[in-house]
């Protein structure tokens, strides 16, 4: 999960998570100034640590791409599918590289046919 601004994924992730989905961030919590748990002190990148299924990019505002979104680029950069919950910012590589984008609400429905067990 990676998000436009702090704390949008986490909603999200807690849907996912009750549907049954293993659910890993992008973020440390509460890591407002750390775009990416990967370069926190406080965990490891998700993408380099388990096989993931897919990388949720949650987008509430629409606006252009931000440093939290980092996630949704090494998504890209490993290949592995990216869904955009909310609006795809225009003209850029997550609108391009996106398997697809939804509503917010519609993830969950939208992530059950790609989970396999791995984390989104």
């Amino acid at each position: 999960m990676t998000e436009e601004k702090e704390g949008d994924a986490y909603t999200v992730g807690a849907l996912l998570a009750v549907e049954g989905h293993a659910v890993a961030f992008c973020h440390p919590h509460g890591g407002a100034h750390h775009p990416c748990v990967g370069l926190s002190a406080v965990g490891r990148c998700p993408l380099l640590t388990e096989p993931v299924d897919v990388v949720v990019d949650v987008r509430i505002d629409g606006g252009p791409p931000t440093a939290r979104e980092m996630g949704a680029t090494c998504a890209l950069r490993h290949t592995t599918p990216l869904l955009i919950a909310g609006s795809a910012p225009d003209a850029s590589t997550l609108a391009e590289g996106a398997l697809f984008a939804c509503p917010p609400d519609a993830v969950t429905a939208a992530c059950a046919g790609l989970d396999h067990g791995r984390r989104a």
